[in-house]
């Protein structure tokens, strides 16, 4: 199981690049409104985990590895998201909080049950902070 912060970076990785394109470590601290410094930190830690690459000039890249992870993550993410959203009456900023707090928090199968909960949506990538 990944930490909270892992899941929190590869979420937002995921989210700016589109699944597909390289972002900038600076794009990173920006959307997660942290140092720099703590970006260099977190994406160490996920570059020896094998889940991205990361170019000198700050360029972070998904590995096969980590698009996969990522990916996973996202699917959870947008199902707990939507139920938060359209069954709570969440506002969007605070349902993104809560929804990264229960990919982190909650047991395999609590998550489970709360996507089937959850309105099937079509997943596709976007930015909801």
């Amino acid at each position: 199981m990944r930490s909270c912060s892992s899941i929190k970076y590869l979420l937002t990785i995921y989210q700016l690049s589109g699944g597909q394109t390289a972002v900038r470590s600076v794009e990173i601290a920006r959307a997660l409104g942290v140092s720099r410094a703590s970006v260099v930190k977190s994406l160490k830690l996920l570059m020896e985990a094998g889940l991205i690459w990361k170019e000198s000039y700050g360029t972070v890249q998904f590995t096969p590895l980590g698009l996969e992870e990522s990916q996973k993550i996202y699917n959870e993410f947008v199902h707990i998201y939507q139920f938060f959203v359209q069954n709570l009456s969440l506002a969007p900023e605070t349902a993104w909080e809560d929804a990264v707090t229960c990919l982190c928090r909650l047991s395999p199968q609590c998550k489970a049950r709360l996507i089937a909960q959850s309105p099937k949506v079509e997943i596709s990538v976007q930015k909801v902070f």
